[in-house]
This record gives structure tokens, sequence and C-alpha cells, in this order.
């Protein structure tokens, strides 16, 4: 039994989605994301690296570079970090309102056609020829290694929210938590007594679908 366990362990993947928890629309999103288990998904033009989408080969030209424009719009994506981007402090920075928010942990099969792990290039290499649509928007200057960034990329021009996996987790931050004087900060705050009152009710949401919840802090 436990052998079996492992194995199917070992083809599994854990993934986190960052979001904020400062408002209620905040926590009206992420409400929606733990009972359905739906994700938002973007076109590549929406996205916040200035070089996202973009690829370098003389050798197309005219026709062609519109014919790859149009498969690159073709896909919606949504990005995931990986273990070491939950681990990173910069990334709960960037994507959680400084630490007021949340890691929604979810499982994946490794296998998963649709889940790419994003390669990380100097800015020599990200230059070279290509006109996979794929490769393209699976590569990233290395300046954004610390994310650890995974990608579900979808084939469609439709629709924006997908089912990705299966939600495991969600991981609060925790903005001061272990400071001896915690409280005398948090009281001086409205925002983070807002952020703790909205964490409360998710965790109650959470709850209600049998969903693990954790505090992490950095502190």
């Amino acid at each position: 039994m436990n052998n079996f366990q492992n194995n199917n362990d070992a083809n599994k993947l854990k993934l986190y989605k960052f979001r904020e928890l400062g408002t209620d629309d905040d926590f009206e999103r992420l409400k929606s994301i733990i009972e359905t288990g739906c994700f938002w998904c973007s076109n590549f033009w929406d996205l916040n690296d200035p070089m996202e989408g973009v690829y370098r080969n003389p050798k197309i030209i005219g026709d062609e570079i519109g014919k790859i424009f149009e498969n690159k719009a073709g896909y919606k994506i949504c990005s995931f970090s990986g273990k070491n981007g939950l681990k990173n402090p910069l990334v709960w920075g960037y994507y959680a309102n400084g630490f007021k928010g949340v890691a929604i942990e979810i499982e994946v099969k490794k296998n998963d056609s649709e889940i790419k792990e994003i390669k990380y290039l100097s800015k020599k290499e990200f230059k070279s020829a290509t006109n996979d649509v794929i490769e393209i928007l699976t590569k990233k200057l290395d300046n954004w290694k610390h994310e650890n960034e995974f990608r579900f990329l979808k084939e469609t021009q439709y629709n924006n929210e997908h089912e990705i996996g299966n939600i495991t987790k969600v991981f609060f931050g925790n903005p001061y938590g272990k400071l001896i004087n915690s409280d005398d900060v948090i009281r001086k705050s409205e925002k983070l007594k807002k952020y703790n009152e909205l964490k409360i009710k998710l965790r109650e949401i959470c709850k209600g679908k049998g969903i693990i919840t954790e505090d992490i802090s950095f502190k």
C-alpha cells in the first residue's frame, strides 16, 4: 500500500497560485476559486513581463509573423509557482499584496500536457531563433528565475476560466505573526485588520470544502 502511494505521489506535482486578500472583491474572487476549482487565464499580452511572447527569427517575415501571432493569441495562460516560489518572500510581496494574501496549492499530474515549466534564459540565449509557439510562451529572461514559474496553457480563444488540477491546501500569509508585539502592529494597521477579517472568512470556506489551511511566515 505504501509503495502504491509513493508511486502515486511521484507522478504528481504541487503548484501554487498567489492571490491578494486585501478587499471584499479579493475575497469574492478567492471564494469562487475555492468553491469551483476554476482559475482565470489570460492572453500573453495581459501578463506582466514586457518580453512576453517575444521571439527572434530573421527568416520569418510577412504572413508568417501574422500566423505565429494568431497561434500565440489562441492560447490562454495561467501562471503558477513551484515549491521554490512558495518559499520566496519576493513572490509573496509581488503577488500576494505584501504577504497579505494566499498561495493556493494545487496538485497536477507531472505528465499533464497542458502544464509547462518555464525555461529561464540569459539575454543571449533568449534571442536564439525560434518559431515554435509553445517554446515562445514558455521562456523568460533569467531575471524572473526566482518565480519558479509553471504555466497552464490551454488552446482556446474564448473561455478564460478553467479548472486546473485539484486544490489541496491554502497557505495564508502571516505578516508580523511571529513578533512579540504583533498585536500592537495589527491594531495600528487598518489593512492588516481587514486582511485578518477576510482570512477568517476564507478559512471557513476552505474548511467547508475540506481544504487544509496553514499560516506561513518569514519573520
